[in-house]
């Protein structure tokens, strides 16, 4: 007796060769996918490691400073210290100058007062010099300052004013002038030793 089998199953068909190119065409990209993740893994990892290690670097070096934070201070305070001593020795420098100034200035305006010239006041600033005071005479002022003009100490000397005034009912004139002291010779003066002065000349007042 002779069997017949029957196979119902359909028959496997081979993929066309067009989905055989896009089959591979995805495993490719998937492939490169996958690289492009593995990439970006790897950076990130690598980025992280040198992120920690600058903020280990960091750190180091912020301990290190804080050792030295204390000395740096100690610097700072030191330097303010000297820059105010500076300061003070330039101070006491500037008047001890003007020390020297003013009394060779006094000492060389004495010696220029004439007779029937007396003064009232007499004021110093840098360098100019202002002389107050009162005579008997036009004649006494010029010859006021005829000796100031001599005198190595003045320079430039200009009369300011001069008006009719009163004293004990005498008729006087009141005047004021000016000039300037020489920057040589107050140097001089400072080198000067007390007993090489000139003698001065008695001078009298009314």
């Amino acid at each position: 007796m002779v069997r017949v089998r029957i196979n119902l199953l359909p028959r496997e068909e081979k993929p066309s060769r067009e989905v055989q190119t896009w089959n591979a065409v995805l495993v490719w990209l998937l492939i490169g996918a996958a690289l492009v993740v593995i990439v970006g893994v790897g950076i990130h990892i690598y980025r992280s490691y040198e992120i920690a290690a600058l903020k280990s670097d960091i750190a180091e070096i912020k301990q290190e400073l804080s050792k030295y934070e204390g000395q740096a201070a100690l610097v700072r305070d030191l330097t303010a210290r000297r820059k105010a001593i500076e300061n003070r020795i330039t101070v006491i420098q500037t008047l001890d100058k003007d020390r020297f100034t003013r009394v060779y200035m006094l000492d060389e305006l004495a010696r220029a007062i004439p007779e029937y010239v007396w003064l009232e006041s007499c004021e110093e600033k840098g360098g100019s010099v202002t002389v107050k005071g009162m005579a008997f005479s036009s004649l006494a002022i010029s010859e006021f300052m005829n000796s100031l003009s001599a005198s190595a100490s003045a320079d430039s000397v200009f009369l300011r004013l001069i008006k009719k005034d009163e004293v004990d009912n005498r008729p006087v004139l009141g005047f004021e002038l000016g000039y300037r002291i020489p920057a040589p010779q107050v140097a001089k003066t400072q080198a000067a030793k007390p007993g090489e002065s000139k003698p001065r000349e008695g001078a009298k007042r009314s």
